[in-house]
């Protein structure tokens, strides 16, 4: 015990060495505050995670796009969206999509397995069991292929990849085809064949 109280005894018995461990605890938390002060060199978050990994997420997410008369023109959902943020990008997780053309009651219905949106070009890219049901009246056209792009800006949707048109009575295969939602215009890019079925159901 009596060693134990040896160095507080030597510091009441010398005041100068009282004072000189005072100066030392004084002279450490001046060094410690200012260490504190300074700026720290940002971290990059992508660096922390990888480039691999989303920025951030949204569960059941909507996304809704008008035009300048403030009419619902575009409107697409997902079960999940990953959001990155360097490349300006979202990637859905089985979208689905309606298009609503001028003049029409019925919107466009796209779905796919996987899509990436990139706003700053207002382009949707959809990949894999691509889908395309559009009704027109009494008629109901499907067009399916494996890869599809909408353009929200130019209001269109086009791939280079095969494609095959489906309605009532008809099937029409080819490579390649372009659409002009608000025109109504479909077409076809090349090797185009199509088979006429009156008075029975086509089957794709």
């Amino acid at each position: 015990m009596r060693g134990n109280l040896l160095p507080t005894l030597l510091l009441v018995d010398r005041p100068w060495l009282r004072t000189l461990a005072l100066g030392c605890t004084i002279v450490a938390l001046i060094v410690m505050m200012w260490q504190s002060d300074e700026p720290q060199e940002p971290v990059d978050a992508a660096a922390l995670r990888g480039q691999s990994e989303p920025d951030g997420f949204v569960v059941n997410g909507r996304y809704l796009s008008y035009d300048e008369t403030g009419k619902l023109n575009v409107r697409f959902e997902s079960p999940r969206i990953e959001q990155f943020e360097a490349s300006n990008r979202a990637i859905m997780e089985s979208p689905r999509a309606e298009l609503f053309g001028e003049g029409e009651s019925e919107p466009w219905h796209l779905s796919s397995d996987t899509g990436t949106y990139r706003e700053a070009d207002g382009l949707l890219h959809l990949k894999g069991n691509v889908k395309v049901i559009r009704t027109a009246g009494d008629r109901r056209g499907i067009l399916t292929t494996s890869r599809l792009t909408l353009d929200n800006n130019s209001r269109t949707v086009y791939t280079d990849a095969p494609v095959t048109l489906t309605d009532s009575f008809s099937v029409t295969r080819a490579t390649g085809m372009k659409a002009w939602i608000d025109a109504r215009i479909l077409e076809l890019d090349s090797q185009v064949e199509g088979r006429y079925e009156p008075g029975q159901q086509a089957n794709p």
